[in-house]
C-alpha cells in the first residue's frame, strides 16, 4: 500500500496516547502534564514525515523539484534552453548620405533597447537597418510598424524608425518544457540520429518550438528535413531566428556520416469554414467553437497533413453550449508537402 504522509494533528494523537498509556500521565489537552512534551514530538516527526516525502518525490522526473529536474535531464544531455534576443529590421529616413553606425542605440517608450549591427547610409530618403536586441528575452519582439527612437539624435536623420520585422526572441525555456522533453527522451532513447533525435534536438534548439516532425531523405538520399512551428506566438511560422537557431544547434548534434540536413519553414494553408447553421447562434457559442477548432489543430494539424472531416464536426460539437450545426465543408481536407493548416476565416451563419 502507498505511503501516506500523517497530518500533525495525526502524529500528536498518537504520541499524546503513548505518553498517557507508559507514564500514566495526561498528554491531550493544555495544561496536561506531557502535553508540551507531545507537542514537541508531533512537531519534530511531522518535519521528518515531510523531509522523507520530499525525498520520495525527488525519485521521479513527473514530482521532482527544478533542481534535481534539471540535474536528471542533464544526465540524458537536455539542457535548459537558453534566452534569445530578438532581431530583425527597420527602417529610417532623412537626407540622402546620412549614416548611422553600427552599435548606435534604439529603444521603445518603455525603454526596451536596440542596437544597430550594420552601418548603414540614407539613400532616396531611406535606408534599411539591421537591428537586434540588447537583452535577450521575449519582450524584444515587436509588431511590424512599430516605432523605435534613437537614443542620441543622429545629424540629418529623423528621430524615429519603423519596425519591419522584430521576431525571434524567447526567454529562458521553462521548467515544464524541459519536462515533457525528458519525458519524452525516456520514451524515445537516443539512438544516434534516428527520427526521433531529430525532433528531440529541434525542440532543444529554441524554447519558442512547440512541434517538430522530421523527414528522412526527403532532399535525396542520406539527408534529413525538419519542419518545425511556433504555435504559442502569433504565428506558428518559423523566423529566420528560429530557423537557424534550429540549423546551429542540430548541426552540432547530428552524425557527421549524414549528407545534409535542412530546417525548412512550414507554409501555412488557411482553413476556411463557413457555417450554414449553428445553434445556438450566440457570441459565447461562437468563441467555444473557435476556441475547440484552434485545440484541433494544436493536437492533429502536421506539414502535409490531413484533417479528417469526421475530426472538425467533431471539434465544432465539443463546444460547450453547442447543440447542432451544419458547414460547408463536405470533404477532407489535405495540405501539400511543407504546408500547414492554420485557422482561416469562420463565417457565421445570419440567423
Amino acid at each position: 500500500m502507498a505511503f501516506s504522509r500523517p497530518t500533525r494533528t495525526t502524529i500528536q494523537a498518537r504520541v499524546a496516547a503513548d505518553l498517557e498509556r507508559h507514564s500514566g500521565q495526561k498528554a491531550t489537552r493544555r495544561g496536561d502534564v506531557y502535553y508540551p512534551l507531545a507537542q514537541a514530538l508531533a512537531g519534530a516527526s511531522h518535519g521528518l514525515h515531510g523531509h522523507l516525502q520530499y525525498n520520495a518525490d525527488q525519485l521521479f522526473d513527473d514530482s521532482c523539484d527544478d533542481q534535481n529536474l534539471l540535474r536528471r535531464a542533464a544526465e540524458l544531455g537536455i539542457y535548459q534552453t537558453r534566452a534569445y534576443r530578438a532581431s530583425g529590421s527597420a527602417t529610417m529616413t532623412g537626407n540622402d548620405g546620412a549614416k548611422v553606425l553600427a552599435e548606435t542605440l534604439l529603444q521603445t517608450d518603455d525603454e526596451v533597447k536596440y542596437r544597430i549591427t550594420e552601418q548603414a547610409s540614407i539613400d532616396g530618403g531611406t535606408a534599411t537597418l539591421k537591428i537586434t536586441a540588447v537583452e535577450a528575452g521575449s519582450a524584444g519582439n515587436l509588431k511590424a510598424g512599430s516605432k523605435l527612437r534613437f537614443i542620441s539624435t543622429q545629424l540629418d536623420i529623423d528621430v524615429e524608425v519603423t519596425v519591419v520585422s522584430l521576431t525571434g526572441g524567447s526567454d529562458m525555456e521553462s521548467i515544464d518544457r524541459v519536462r515533457a522533453r525528458l519525458a519524452e527522451r525516456r520514451k524515445n532513447p537516443s539512438m544516434g540520429g534516428n527520427k526521433a533525435d531529430y525532433i528531440t534536438w529541434t525542440l532543444a534548439a529554441h524554447s519558442d518550438i512547440t512541434r517538430a516532425w522530421c523527414y528522412p531523405n526527403e532532399a535525396g538520399l542520406g539527408t534529413v528535413t525538419v519542419r518545425f512551428v511556433t504555435e504559442d506566438l502569433d504565428s506558428p511560422v518559423p523566423s529566420a531566428t528560429h530557423i537557424e537557431a534550429v540549423e546551429n544547434y542540430v548541426d552540432e548534434k547530428r552524425p557527421v556520416s549524414m549528407k545534409r540536413f535542412y530546417a525548412l519553414p512550414i507554409s501555412p494553408k488557411p482553413l476556411d469554414i463557413q457555417f450554414v447553421s449553428l445553434t445556438p447562434n450566440t457570441a459565447v457559442v461562437q468563441a467555444a467553437v473557435k476556441a475547440e477548432l484552434k485545440d484541433l489543430l494544436r493536437r492533429q494539424a502536421e506539414p502535409g497533413g490531413t484533417l479528417y472531416l469526421s475530426q472538425i464536426r467533431e471539434a465544432v460539437s465539443l463546444a460547450t453550449g453547442e447543440s447542432n450545426h451544419v458547414i460547408n465543408l463536405t470533404e477532407d481536407a489535405t495540405c501539400l508537402t511543407g504546408e500547414f493548416f492554420v485557422l482561416g476565416d469562420i463565417t457565421w451563419s445570419a440567423d
